[in-house]
């Protein structure tokens, strides 16, 4: 009985040995892949909803993302990346990817295009103060605009255009501890807003050149958060070109139109909502043309597509000589009149 309990016992022990293998144990692996779409479809007036085509559209490439990772309890930034493997769905949408060496736990990631000559980026370090926006246009080009009376610039800040800031964002991401490449999929879309500024014109052969000053605008945007700020507002300037508008009755149908970029409009305000048409004719004159927007912005074109459309006209004058009254010395010899009196000598 006992070398029949022994055998048994050598039996189990041969079965047991024989179904184990030696495994090596796998160490977590610290990189994670992240794969950005940048969306860049349903953009008013650059790839969705044009009104004119003939108006040139902000270019949307870009070539590198920088990626923000924060901690979601203090909001502090942990630590920073760049990609800039791209390749294209199609021909509007982007799509980055890149390996980020960031372990496993709780993030809050951001990636934003890296490359906006005009967008700025500053107070990174905090995700509820990280803010986008573009400085002031220099004194040179504000000074061309100062003889403007309505908009008061001497206490709006005239600031650049922004370039268009793609932004994605992921909140209290949780990335587990894993032996394989760990993936993140995310999408970036735009925080500017584009809109197409229309004016119809009579007189548009003699405008030689024309650029348009609007106010009443968001001057930068917390994108951490995205949340557009409001004090101060800003104003941009733009240069806008003379075309027509088959949509207008009549058979005057020009116009002077173009685009601009914004962080936004500024919900509610209305007194600096203005716009100026600043026009140099064929001449050489400077001539200048003011328009309140509120009305407009409420608009469902202005809601729905951005499209800025002013049904007043303006008027360019013909600056000809033949045109013109008065302003310089015209000499001339008239009929002699004869004049009598004493002369004392």
């Amino acid at each position: 009985m006992k070398n029949f309990g022994r055998i048994a016992m050598l039996a189990v022990i041969i079965a047991v040995c024989a179904a184990c293998h030696r495994r090596t144990l796998n160490d977590p692996n610290e990189l994670v892949q992240l794969v950005v779409t940048v969306d860049t479809r349903n953009i008013s007036n650059v790839t969705s909803d044009i009104y004119n085509p003939n108006i040139p559209v902000p270019d949307l490439n870009t070539d590198m993302l920088r990626v923000l990772l924060y901690n979601p309890s203090t909001r502090s930034l942990m630590s920073q990346s760049f990609i800039s493997n791209k390749t294209y769905q199609d021909e509007v949408t982007q799509i980055f990817s890149g390996t980020l060496n960031i372990g496993f736990g709780n993030f809050d990631l951001i990636a934003y295009n890296f490359d906006t000559p005009t967008t700025l980026v500053k107070s990174e370090s905090n995700e509820d103060s990280a803010v986008a926006y573009t400085e002031a246009v220099p004194e040179s080009v504000r000074a061309k605009y100062s003889f403007s009376k309505s908009l008061n610039l001497e206490d709006i800040d005239i600031n650049y255009e922004p370039d268009h800031f793609m932004v994605a964002r992921e909140s209290n991401l949780r990335v587990s501890p894993h032996d394989s490449l760990y993936t993140i999929y995310t999408t970036a879309h735009s925080i500017i807003d584009t809109y197409y500024l229309q004016v119809r014109v009579i007189g548009a052969q003699y405008a030689s050149s024309a650029t348009a000053v609007i106010s009443g605008l968001s001057p930068s945007n917390v994108f951490g958060i995205n949340s557009r700020t409001e004090v101060p507002s800003a104003a941009v300037a733009f240069d806008i070109q003379k075309s027509t508008d088959s949509n207008i009755a009549g058979e005057e149908k020009n116009v002077l139109c173009g685009l601009f970029n914004t962080f936004g409009k500024i919900d509610g305000i209305d007194s600096d909502l203005l716009v100026t048409f600043n026009v140099t004719d064929t001449a050489g004159n400077l001539l200048q043309f003011n328009f309140n927007l509120n009305t407009v912005f409420k608009t469902e074109d202005a809601i729905e597509r951005h499209w800025l459309l002013i049904d007043d006209a303006i008027t360019i004058p013909d600056p000809s000589p033949q045109n013109t009254t008065g302003g310089g010395f015209e000499p001339r010899v008239d009929d002699w009149q004869e004049q009598y009196g004493e002369i004392v000598l």
